[in-house]
């Protein structure tokens, strides 16, 4: 009798407060979750892995063994899908991020090869203000689409540093240097492991976190994210 006065409840709010697609706003109706049919439609996904070429642009200059770089979808600040980029980052996405990271996961499937998925962890300071860590969000979707494992207890982040938003290349490198700590190294030699960020730009807080990673040595990397600009 609960259950059923509870699903009454949430058929009323629903008919008078819709939710709505985190992308263009619209009303949802019954049987889409976060996206509207529409923008599921237009969803601008992005290749399923990127080609070498691109990947030796994002990590040039970097010694580490980099396979992969796979991304779900391409945005940029004139499309309406920067707002999926914000919804993800601060408007409480904790359950976006996992749906998400489901799509993505299930996009890559079982190709990769990747012995353990890692998300980039957030100061603890950060992540407490916000409630959630979106990249362990999103490593947590795609590990169950994935059937692999996620460590989440590798590395940590020694410094809250400052937001990226708004800086150039040269000025977000310099701020995520030293930034992280391997909290356990036993376990990663001779790994291939899967690094998850939400959004990949210039790859400055990415590519700081595998240098730590890459001190266990002989780990192979392959990379990740729901977003990434178009290159």
């Amino acid at each position: 009798m609960k259950n059923e006065g509870n699903r009454i409840f949430q058929s009323i709010v629903r008919l008078f407060y819709p939710p709505l697609c985190v992308v263009c706003k619209e009303a949802l109706v019954r049987g889409e979750k976060y996206l509207c049919s529409p923008c599921l439609a237009d969803f601008p996904l992005a290749d399923p892995a990127y080609q070498s070429v691109d990947i030796r642009l994002l990590m040039e200059d970097e010694v580490v063994d980099v396979g992969s770089l796979y991304a779900l979808f391409y945005y940029n600040k004139y499309n309406d899908y920067k707002n999926l980029v914000y919804a993800v980052k601060y408007r409480s996405g904790k359950e976006l991020c996992v749906y998400l990271g489901r799509m993505l996961g299930g996009k890559i499937g079982d190709r990769s090869g990747v012995h353990a998925i890692v998300p980039i962890p957030l100061h603890p300071k950060r992540e407490k203000r916000r409630g959630y860590n979106q990249a362990r969000q999103i490593a947590m979707g795609m590990a169950e689409a994935m059937k692999v494992p996620l460590w989440d207890d590798i590395v940590c982040r020694v410094q809250d540093n400052a937001s990226q938003t708004g800086k150039s290349a040269g000025e977000r490198q310099k701020n995520v240097e030293n930034i992280f700590r391997l909290k356990k190294t036993d376990v990663l030699y001779g790994k291939h492991l899967l690094v998850v960020d939400d959004v990949i730009t210039t790859g400055a807080t990415i590519k700081s976190c595998i240098r730590t990673l890459a001190e266990a040595g002989h780990v192979r990397f392959s990379l990740a994210c729901l977003a990434r600009t178009e290159v």
